[in-house]
């Protein structure tokens, strides 16, 4: 998972956590069992089979104060992708509201209540702008992971352990349940079972941050039919809106990042 908060403009698409220790040593050796990662496979397969889709996220998260208590807010997120360079995301949270856009050429984020936003040219394929703001801008949209050419490969980078619960219903849909030990989180995922194998839920427990946060979110309205024009990712600015850079010092995002699995382990 990764992080993102710029100080310019609070350059964020999901809420801030504090770092925390680094977890204890852990065996290197992977045992996922075969059934989940199959399940997870199935899910990556699908998705990587259409050329755009679009879904809605309803997302529950933790704040921790420096006191330890845990403050939960939630927010609602609109995601679009269309490959090979396409992505759009809206949030609106308690926290505020931000939009992203990636059409190939530029990436921009967009604060609206401030009237503020960043832009840097990156050229390339979706995947190619999730890294560059992964390693280079410290932020990454909501769900970033599930934008990659291969989820199940981002996904499943420093897992170390992960098993199948069994079926269980999210919104009534009945769900394979997943649940993956990493090296700084423990993650769960819920993957509709049947013939459209799509993400339903996912949940990410922050086990080496004080009070061990989590970040929740409830995926519906999937869209493989949606057809996206060119003006869906290319950036809508507001008249007289201040640009400011982004953030490219660590210190800057000094959270862990609350949305993706696979940029946990450094």
């Amino acid at each position: 998972m990764r992080i993102f908060r710029a100080v310019f403009l609070m350059l964020a698409l999901a809420p801030p956590l504090s770092t925390g220790p680094i977890a204890a040593p852990v065996p290197p050796e992977s045992q996922i069992e075969n059934r989940a990662k199959a399940a997870l496979r199935e899910m990556s397969d699908y998705l990587k089979t259409s050329k755009s889709y679009h879904f809605q996220a309803d997302i529950q998260f933790d704040d921790v104060l420096p006191t330890g208590q845990k403050i939960a807010f939630s927010a609602k997120s609109s995601i679009s992708l269309r490959r090979p360079n396409g992505i759009y995301a809206y949030q609106a949270a308690e926290t505020g509201v931000r939009r992203l856009w990636f059409d190939g050429k530029q990436l921009t984020l967009l604060d609206p209540d401030n009237n503020t936003f960043a832009r840097e040219s990156v050229a390339g394929n979706t995947d190619q702008a999730l890294e560059h703001m992964i390693r280079e801008l410290h932020f990454t949209p909501p769900l970033a992971d599930l934008l990659f050419e291969d989820p199940a490969k981002a996904m499943l980078k420093n897992t170390l352990h992960g098993f199948e619960v069994g079926i269980s219903p999210v919104q009534g849909i009945p769900c394979r349940h997943l649940a993956f030990v990493d090296k700084l989180i423990d993650w769960q995922i819920w993957i509709e079972d049947g013939k459209l194998p799509v993400p339903r839920k996912l949940v990410i427990t922050y086990k080496t941050l004080p009070s061990s946060p989590q970040f929740s979110a409830t995926l519906s309205e999937w869209d493989f039919g949606a057809r996206l024009p060119d003006s869906h990712f290319r950036a809508n600015i507001p008249a007289g809106a201040l640009q400011l850079p982004f953030m490219k010092e660590r210190d800057a995002a000094t959270q862990p990042n609350s949305t993706t699995i696979s940029g946990t382990a450094k």
